[in-house]
């Protein structure tokens, strides 16, 4: 059943504490909390540094009517990359179609920016997400360990045709060869 009463739009930021709230919730099952991973964080976070340059985070949030549903942010990389940070759906209104008119909603905005390709990780037990993008189009592009979330899977979509032939050669070079 594909839900229609929700809208997408962007946001300057979302509504606290209900955005922390809505984030706990939706990665409950994939991430772990770590008495030594906090630690680490605090102690990080009191040693004096420079302050970091990050990129302008871009944020698009599924909304019935004022409540927000779900969302997507991200930014920028280097070579006209766009990163997509973080997304999740309320578990009331998942397999509604919220989640892939946030993924159409990302394309759309990082297409309108000049992005290439568009990448995300996740955790390797996150299987509702990595099987809803595989299924947009994205490819498994990569692995990599995260202290926080375990095992990363990370997901490309390239986002012009001649890309994604040129990734698919690459990647699977022998598939539809003749021996």
């Amino acid at each position: 059943m594909q839900r229609r009463d929700f809208e997408i739009r962007p946001a300057e930021k979302f509504p606290e504490p209900g955005f922390s709230q809505l984030q706990r919730q939706v990665f409950a099952d994939v991430q772990r909390e770590s008495d030594q991973l906090d630690a680490l964080l605090r102690a990080e976070a009191a040693a004096p540094a420079r302050a970091p340059t990050h990129p302008p985070m871009q944020r698009l949030g599924a909304y019935i009517g004022e409540e927000l549903v779900g969302w997507s942010n991200g930014w920028m990389e280097r070579g006209r990359v766009f990163y997509m940070a973080n997304s999740g759906v309320a578990a009331a209104h998942r397999r509604q179609g919220v989640y892939s008119a946030l993924l159409a909603a990302v394309r759309d905005l990082a297409v309108s920016q000049g992005a290439l390709v568009l990448r995300s990780q996740h955790s390797v037990l996150n299987n509702a997400v990595i099987i809803a993008k595989l299924r947009f189009g994205f490819h498994i592009s990569g692995l990599s360990q995260s202290a926080q979330m375990g095992t990363l899977v990370e997901l490309s979509h390239h986002l012009s045709e001649p890309r994604q032939e040129m990734f698919r050669g690459r990647a699977i070079p022998f598939v539809g060869r003749a021996s």
